[in-house]
């Protein structure tokens, strides 16, 4: 047996699981390493990483059917109704625990950021999970389908990143639909630091899950973002237990980007704190 056996054989494993099997490969073969640093048998090992995965992926905070969410996005689209569309990608947008609890107020929520940042040409959407599908309610104006363009010469380019494949494949389908280029990667960005330039980033309530996966990953990521503007925000209230949240996560973002000539402009939303972090020129 060579010494690869065992690394291909984890990796084989966990991509056949039904929870992470759609975890990029990247990412599955980075953890495998580590584990069978730390386990002599793969089946150890097999199940660390799938520990690891649970934590990065986070499936308990939920996901959509995404091949019926697929159809229902189609129905929507060829009936020619912006009201059909909003009311299908809000649907959606209810599956995950992130992008629920800002439903109630996402218009507002878009619209306040906006007026600090102005109205973005480019976004990066860091861990974008499913918040893409909030771009009818961004405020970024044009007509369907040619939707997003900016002054009607100009598409607004939105390049979203993350880990589970299933996710981003649905996420290039809609925006495809949109009429916008497919622009969301397979990307894990604590491994592969984004290379795009851009006006604005949005790191939305994923932060303190990443640091804890990614332990002092989190300032390098901020400091490599080659953006404007970054938007990161934060819940204020903990998912147990309802103990409010906002000013541990004032001193965390402090700490985040101490020594840092970036004027900061803070939001502050019903179950969210928001940050909008002036970095400069971008590039």
């Amino acid at each position: 047996m060579s010494q690869a056996d065992p690394l291909e054989a984890v990796i084989s494993a966990v991509k056949q699981s039904q929870k992470y099997g759609s975890a990029s490969e990247e990412t599955i073969r980075k953890l495998a390493e580590s584990a069978l640093r730390q386990h002599k048998k793969p089946k150890a090992a097999i199940k660390s990483v799938r520990k690891q995965l649970h934590s990065i992926m986070a499936p308990y905070l939920g996901d959509p059917d995404y091949a019926a969410a697929a159809v229902r996005l189609d129905e929507a689209f060829a009936s020619g109704q912006e009201t059909a569309v909003k009311s299908v990608c809000q649907d959606i947008l209810r599956t995950h625990l992130s992008t629920r609890e800002r439903q109630p107020i996402v218009a507002e929520f878009y619209e306040r950021i906006f007026a600090v940042t102005g109205r973005p040409r480019s976004i990066l959407d860091i861990a974008c999970g499913l918040n893409p599908l909030a771009l009818p309610w961004m405020g970024l104006n044009g007509i369907r389908n040619t939707e997003y363009r900016i002054q009607n010469t100009e598409y607004v380019r939105y390049v979203a990143y993350d880990i589970h494949e299933t996710r981003i494949d649905f996420l290039n389908h809609y925006f495809r639909l949109e009429g916008l280029p497919p622009l969301a990667k397979l990307q894990d960005v604590a491994l592969q630091l984004p290379q795009e330039t851009a006006d604005l980033a949005l790191f939305l309530k994923e932060m303190p899950r990443f640091e804890r996966n990614y332990h002092g990953r989190g300032r390098p990521l901020l400091e490599a973002l080659q953006v404007h503007w970054l938007v990161l925000s934060f819940p204020t209230i903990s998912a147990h237990g309802g103990r409010n949240l906002t000013n541990r996560y004032r001193e965390f973002m402090a700490q985040l980007i101490a020594d840092h000539d970036w004027p900061v402009t803070e939001l502050l939303f019903a179950g969210e704190l928001v940050f909008c972090v002036e970095k400069g020129a971008k590039g």
